[in-house]
């Protein structure tokens, strides 16, 4: 009966730890999405909107377990600024 009790109290703590673990990582998660969101002003809107729709896609993905499709995201929105960025130099080197 002791043993009985003791499994289930070690279930429960193992169970408490999963839903925080889970909590933790949604509030990353929301966190990334606030990020991406917010530096319209700063980045300017030419790279942030698009980028902003990655990092969204980005983070759904990651929240439903499709880590693949997230990293292709985060692949796409870093290859967006790239591109971005090397367009805006050379047409100011002209």
């Amino acid at each position: 009966m002791s043993r009985s009790l003791q499994r289930l109290a070690a279930r429960k703590q193992l169970l408490l730890a999963q839903s925080q673990l889970q909590r933790m990582q949604l509030s990353v998660y929301a966190g990334d999405a606030r990020d991406a969101l917010r530096p319209a002003g700063v980045v300017g809107s030419a790279i942030a909107r698009p980028a902003a729709a990655i990092a969204l896609v980005s983070t759904v993905a990651r929240l439903f377990g499709w880590n693949r499709v997230a990293r292709i995201a985060r692949l796409g929105a870093i290859a967006l600024v790239v591109f971005r960025f090397a367009r805006a130099w050379r047409g100011s080197a002209r």
